[in-house]
């Protein structure tokens, strides 16, 4: 059975709560799930072609967009229906990687300097992806204050938060084993 693309159907939920157009959902990709789902314009483009071949979107031409020619991206009835359908599925369970896992699991052939700063370069992009985070909680409670989806990307966020809040404390925890 081939494998389905996922994008899709985020791309088929970003447009269900309004129209928009390949940037737009790409700054939607950034702003509000860069950490467990992002898109770069690559995908986006040809996904939003395959759906709108498919009947899943329709696009126009935004007139007031100048020389740009931006094209609006809008769900339709059937793209609704197979978004919903995909909703009620079960999830696949996550392929986890994490390429720091997989260098220390070899650091004896670096040597410990080299593990001690591995996990100190880690701890700061751990670090920075929690100020970023707190971004994406503003952009949350400004954007979205008082919508139905709210809440939903509120939950996003706290597991979010967790998992780098867990990867902090691992780290804290590595640089003191390997420290001993």
């Amino acid at each position: 059975m081939s494998k389905i693309n996922k994008s899709q159907f985020a791309i088929l939920g970003w447009l269900s709560k309004s129209s928009m157009s390949g940037y737009d959902l790409k700054q939607k990709f950034s702003k509000v799930s860069p950490f467990h789902w992002s898109e770069s314009n690559a995908q986006i483009y040809p996904i939003l072609k395959k759906l709108e071949q498919e009947g899943l979107v329709s696009s126009k031409l935004d007139i007031a967009s100048g020389a740009r020619n931006r094209r609006i991206y809008v769900i339709t009835s059937e793209g609704l229906t197979k978004l919903e359908a995909w909703l009620t599925q079960p999830i696949d369970p996550a392929q986890y990687r994490e390429e720091i896992l997989l260098k220390l699991t070899m650091a004896e052939h670096a040597g410990q300097e080299w593990a001690l700063q591995l996990i100190q370069d880690y701890f700061a992009q751990v670090q920075q992806q929690l100020k970023v985070l707190e971004d994406i909680a503003q952009y949350i409670a400004s954007e979205h204050a008082g919508r139905e989806d709210q809440k939903y990307l509120n939950a996003t966020y706290r597991f979010t938060k967790l998992n780098l809040e867990a990867k902090k404390l691992w780290c804290e925890e590595t640089l003191k084993l390997l420290r001993q």
